[in-house]
């Protein structure tokens, strides 16, 4: 298991389920916990163990690959359509009830049972949707015509709506009369004409119903079920077809799978992902278990994977950024600068919901960073007024520290001391941000003091933290000197850059400390080669070394970094000993 930037990537899995001959396409778990039933294009079925792993009973009957099944919320009955557009019902124990039924004329791509288990919902490749009576296995009513291939239907909580997903995304009123009451996409008619919606599920209260797309457009999408409008910006990650989604029973945890042979675990609360799961090949199908502690996966390496679910205060104990109510879109737009996305990001939710709190404190230090100091106040003033927070405390002293009211800005620091939940890092972290404002206010001798104090006298401190901040306000002092000539005093200020970091040390700081990164812009990736760079430039400058030293220190300067880690030892000895 290791970090990839602020996720998790975990490549082993705690199960494998072997049975198959060929890819497996789908599966579905049995209310009971016990019991799995999969298809796969071998053409058949496997009923499994859950426990062992063992295959219960193979399930023969269809002559074409085995694109979906499903299994009744009540746990009576399986359902499985395959590639010719067959249709087959079996009993809970693998027993076939029917023969394979001419269903559908093109293949069968979505299956779901209502929430009452006596209606089945069919959806193909012929571009309809079909509901059958599991009583009698007979079509109930007319088909509906979707106008393009159906690749997914999932019922709504209640079971008075069904979802279709198509080129579009249709949402159907099942009481008679049977009617289309939504039609909607993820943009404008022609934007991207070849994108497709393959994936559908609804968050358990049925408020909202979560989209994933196909290679053209691999985002996931939520939408509002009361306007059917989409809510927030799309989550991005994967960079092929997302074929499936699965929500966890809570609805707080959501696994996606895709081509690009990852499952991806998201957070619903702030659309980031905390979680990768390798696999070596392409994916097609994604579940949670019943009680929400694994995932189980499957897709072209003919077997399913059982992964454990980290708990979320694992995945994130270590992020210092965990404070950071933002979610991946403005986050990205911050890490690269692109404040003017970020801005209009954080406006799209004030304007959405006006009692947005978190928006106003997220706007409130990107204005900062644009050096607006009075709008970035107002901002955060408007975010405690509505609701008092640590990003809201943070913001407001960011703000007022630009303003020079260094009085008032450490009150509204010390105030976010409420906010911490009595969390060491977070505290530490606040320590760090309140140090990194005062620096920035050109307080500069005090910032660095408080930094050094926080790394000396604080038991269980972040040290590379600390490193980090110390290393990078000096770098800036630096920067500041040189500009103005001042080589010698410049060369102190690299030195002691230099010498608080290692390379070694910064090779996943950017991501770990990205809150650095989205609060004040830091461009922590080039810190190490940047202070080097400027390190030696100084010490040139200033006649620090002797001639012979000169050529040595201008590779330094424009060599690969590979080549700076080798040629640097040398050059720091020389430092340190006042050559």
């Amino acid at each position: 298991m290791t970090e990839e930037g602020s996720n998790i990537r975990i490549t082993t899995a705690t199960q494998t389920f072997k049975g198959h001959e060929d890819a497996v396409l789908s599966f579905a778990l049995f209310p009971d916990r016990r019991r799995m039933v999969t298809g796969s294009c071998d053409m058949t079925l496997c009923l499994w163990n859950m426990e062992d792993g063992v295959v219960l009973k193979k399930m023969a009957g269809h002559r074409k690959p085995v694109g979906k099944v499903a299994v009744s919320r009540n746990g009576q009955f399986i359902v499985s359509g395959d590639w010719r557009g067959e249709l087959m019902a079996w009993n809970r124990d693998g027993e076939s009830l029917t023969r394979p039924s001419q269903a559908h004329s093109g293949m069968i791509h979505g299956l779901d049972f209502s929430p009452d288990s006596t209606l089945l919902a069919s959806g193909a490749f012929d571009g309809t949707t079909k509901l059958w009576n599991t009583e009698t296995w007979q079509m109930q009513g007319n088909p509906i015509y979707c106008g393009s291939a159906v690749y997914c239907v999932r019922y709504s909580p209640s079971g008075e709506h069904l979802a279709i997903a198509t080129k579009d995304i249709q949402i159907w009123k099942l009481s008679p009369p049977r009617r289309c009451i939504a039609k909607f996409n993820f943009q404008p008619q022609g934007q991207f004409e070849e994108a497709w919606n393959f994936a559908l599920v609804w968050t358990p209260d049925g408020k909202q119903l979560v989209s994933a797309g196909d290679k053209h457009d691999p985002t996931i999408r939520i939408w509002d079920s009361l306007t059917w409008k989409q809510v927030g910006e799309p989550w991005r990650g994967h960079t092929e077809s997302i074929w499936m989604i699965a929500l966890n029973p809570t609805g707080t945890l959501l696994a996606s799978a895709s081509d690009d042979h990852c499952v991806r675990l998201w957070q619903l609360s702030d659309q980031r992902t905390i979680a990768i799961f390798q696999h070596t090949d392409r994916l097609y199908c994604v579940t949670f278990s019943t009680d929400g502690e694994h995932i189980l996966s499957g897709g072209a390496d003919k077997m399913i994977s059982k992964w454990a679910v980290p708990l979320l205060e694992d995945v994130m104990k270590d992020q210092p950024s965990n404070i950071l109510a933002i979610n991946t879109t403005a986050r990205n737009a911050c890490i690269i600068g692109d404040l003017l996305t970020a801005d209009k990001l954080f406006t799209e939710g004030i304007n959405t919901d006006s009692n947005d709190h978190n928006s106003y404190a997220n706007r409130s230090f990107v204005l900062a960073r644009k050096a607006n100091w009075d709008r970035g106040l107002d901002d955060a003033l408007k975010s405690m007024s509505i609701q008092p927070s640590l990003m809201g405390c943070i913001s407001k002293g960011i703000a007022l520290c630009g303003k020079r009211q260094f009085q008032d800005a450490m009150k509204a620091f010390d105030l976010g001391f409420m906010f911490v939940d009595a969390n060491v890092k977070k505290t530490h972290l606040l320590l760090l941000i309140k140090a990194i404002a005062l620096f920035n206010a050109n307080e500069h001798d005090e910032a660095i003091v408080r930094v050094q104090d926080l790394a000396t006298t604080c038991p269980n401190v972040d040290i590379l933290a600390c490193q980090i901040v110390e290393a990078y306000l000096h770098l800036q002092l630096g920067l500041n000197v040189l500009d103005d000539t001042r080589h010698s005093q410049a060369a102190e200020h690299f030195t002691s850059a230099v010498n608080t970091i290692r390379f070694s040390s910064l090779l996943a700081i950017h991501s770990k400390y990205d809150i650095f990164v989205v609060l004040f812009g830091w461009d922590l990736k080039s810190l190490w080669l940047t202070a080097h760079q400027n390190w030696c430039h100084a010490l040139l400058r200033a006649d620090r070394l002797p001639e012979a030293e000169y050529l040595r220190l201008w590779k330094i300067m424009h060599s690969p970094v590979a080549q700076l880690t080798r040629l640097i030892q040398v050059s720091e000895k020389r430092a340190n000993h006042g050559t």
